[in-house]
């Protein structure tokens, strides 16, 4: 039985992980935004706790990994949220009561997107913790340190292998892995905030490379490494043989540390972490690169469009639908009974659309 100095012990390791990740550079107008929300809707707030909206600014990438899950998007720049929707959705994002609200940009590559960085500043201007997804390639000295001047919160770089050929195998593009070292080691000189992500795989668990990437994280001395199981999404919606077993998803628990390596999200850093659907937890929402408001950003499904809609009558419509309410267990894309009830049945192509709920 866990005792409670034992429970505030656990407690007291996620806080300081994410610290370290997220709050280490603290910025005034976050300290301003949150002191606002509780004057102005002090129950709301705290009800509302921690908000995570995940802004996908673009499909485009310079990778071709066969587990990509908006691998089967049609890439498309004309329909592309521009600048100054971006920029509304975040306001609307930001008026949303929580204590905190982090914006976590991600791709395709972000950096592929020129305009990133002013979405950065201009989210941290709101009083938004901001985070970014990256492959690495573009990570250059140049611009880590406009991401710097962004104030972005915390980067996560893409490290899919310990070795030049582990890691552009699954990539597909040579020259990946070096740029994405060299892109961290910038991370480090110019004190931007980073980890490691990778992604678990058969192969990967099999051979033992979540370990080694693990030791590479820890040799670069970056903030943390974040460990993501396969989703059954994306290039990888129709593929069972993906799924790991329960033998190997122990073998990636085992490996997982207090403060440092973590399933997926921050807060499941102990060996004996359940997965737990981030989304069903409804103070998580994905916005696609085209304004499709969906649970998250595996699950294809879209109940709204901005800026055609307001976004806080998404949500409530969202977090309102029966599925939020039927009890599946960890992710639902992986979820045997949610895919033959709202994903199989709707017969996805290789190049998808989202459904419309």
């Amino acid at each position: 039985m866990e005792t409670n100095a034992m429970n505030f012990l656990r407690k007291y390791k996620k806080f300081r992980l994410q610290y370290r990740e997220k709050v280490s550079n603290l910025a005034f107008n976050q300290i301003m935004r949150s002191l606002k929300m509780l004057a102005r809707f002090p129950r709301r707030s705290i009800q509302g706790g921690v908000l995570k909206a995940m802004i996908n600014v673009t499909y485009k990438c310079q990778c071709n990994c066969d587990y990509c899950w908006c691998g089967n998007y049609r890439p498309n720049n004309q329909d592309e949220l521009s600048l100054q929707q971006l920029k509304s959705i975040i306001n609307q994002i930001a008026d949303i009561p929580s204590l905190a609200t982090l914006v976590s940009f991600i791709g395709g590559e972000t950096l592929l997107r020129e305009d990133i960085y002013e979405l950065v500043s201009y989210a941290t201007r709101k009083g938004l913790f901001t985070e970014m997804e990256t492959n690495g390639i573009l990570l250059s000295h140049t611009c880590v340190l406009k991401l710097k001047h962004a104030r972005l919160s915390h980067l996560f770089v893409r490290v899919e292998g310990s070795a030049v050929d582990k890691h552009d195998t699954i990539s597909r593009i040579n020259g990946c892995f070096e740029k994405a070292i060299e892109g961290i080691k910038e991370c480090k000189k110019s004190n931007l905030s980073c980890s490691i992500f990778m992604n678990a795989s058969h192969v990967k668990v099999r051979e033992g490379e979540i370990a080694e990437i693990i030791n590479l994280a820890k040799k670069l001395k970056v903030k943390s490494a974040r460990v993501i199981f396969p989703v059954l999404s994306g290039r990888w919606i129709e593929d069972q043989s993906q799924r790991l077993t329960e033998e190997e998803e122990n073998k990636v628990k085992e490996l997982l540390e207090p403060d440092f390596v973590y399933l997926e999200a921050s807060d499941a850093c102990f060996k004996g972490t359940v997965r737990v659907c981030a989304a069903g937890q409804k103070n998580f929402f994905h916005v696609s690169c085209y304004g499709e408001i969906q649970p998250c950003p595996f699950i294809p499904i879209s109940f709204g469009k901005l800026p055609d809609q307001d976004l806080s009558f998404i949500l409530e419509k969202m977090w309102a639908h029966p599925f939020f309410k039927e009890g599946y267990s960890g992710c639902l894309m992986n979820n045997v009974d949610f895919r033959k009830k709202y994903i199989l049945l709707a017969e996805l192509t290789k190049e998808y659309k989202n459904i419309v709920l």
